[in-house]
């Protein structure tokens, strides 16, 4: 029971760790509930820390090996578990760490103001002389939707900013502890995130 609490404990600060790691943020006292006091004075000096969290991991898995904790196949079991998460991780810091080419957002933000500049001498002579005020309207319509088309593109680009349009890592991390903990069997559990004006974080 010990070690499956301790295992737990220290997936839910990798769920955690991870979210500051991809959002660039500091507040690693956040995990020091779910870590040994050694592990997480170590975590605090290392640079990239969920890595670290699943180094930490694989180490508990060969003593729990040693000292008989595990038995047959479960360290197998669990190793592959790891390098999963290390898959996933690494998957998301490619995502965020590999930008877009600098002249293909140039070029397509270039092409979308062109096009709106253009587009009300296109639509003239398309409507009759009484009706030739809806070039106006009509011209800024079409080039509202390609505009925000394109401002979608550039917010899709790094999608672990915090913002109201990222994926909401706070409230999936807060899932996941909580889900995690119930199945330790704890009564109490954190507070379950609400939409702030709509938004999950």
């Amino acid at each position: 029971a010990a070690f499956q609490r301790e295992m737990v404990y220290r997936q839910i600060a990798f769920v955690h760790g991870l979210r500051l790691h991809l959002r660039g943020q500091q507040h690693w006292s956040e995990l020091e509930a779910f870590l040994p006091e050694e592990e997480f004075g170590r975590l605090l000096n290392g640079h990239n820390k969920p890595n670290l969290l699943l180094q930490f991991h694989g180490k508990r898995i060969y003593d729990a090996m040693a000292d008989g904790t595990l038995q047959g196949f479960d360290s197998f079991q669990l190793e592959g578990c790891l390098a999963q998460f290390a898959n996933f991780q690494g998957a998301c810091e490619r995502i965020k760490n590999t930008p877009l080419p600098r002249q293909y957002d140039f070029f397509t933000r270039s092409f979308v103001w062109l096009f709106a500049t253009l587009l009300p001498f296109g639509l003239l002579g398309v409507f009759p002389a009484d009706l030739c005020w809806l070039t106006v309207p009509l011209s800024t319509l079409i080039a509202l939707v390609f505009t925000i088309m394109e401002k979608t593109g550039a917010l899709n680009e790094d999608p672990f900013e915090n913002r109201i349009t990222d994926i909401p890592l706070s409230a999936l991390c807060n899932t996941i502890e909580r889900d995690l903990r119930e199945q330790l069997g704890e009564p109490e559990l954190p507070p379950k995130m609400v939409p702030v004006d709509g938004y999950l974080y």
